[in-house]
């Protein structure tokens, strides 16, 4: 059973729902090119880290990242 690490509430980061989590963390790992950055432990935590993950794919991602994100950012 996978743990999902949950931001801590005195960090002043929001929430998200479980499920946008994996989709966000699922994104991550299928566009590299997108995250060179990001260290392979890193986990999407909140919506900060999905709003990350939505510009990321926007700025450095081909045609289908570009859609992918717009997909996850209606989510939020």
């Amino acid at each position: 059973m996978k743990v999902q690490e949950i931001a801590p509430p005195e960090l002043g980061l929001t929430p998200a729902p479980p499920e946008l989590l994996e989709r966000a963390e699922a994104l991550v790992r299928g566009h590299l090119e997108c995250f060179w950055f990001w260290h392979p432990e890193a986990r999407v935590r909140c919506r900060e880290d999905i709003g990350l993950v939505i510009e990321h794919l926007r700025d450095y991602g081909d045609k289908q990242a570009w859609r992918e994100a717009q997909e996850l950012s209606k989510c939020l």
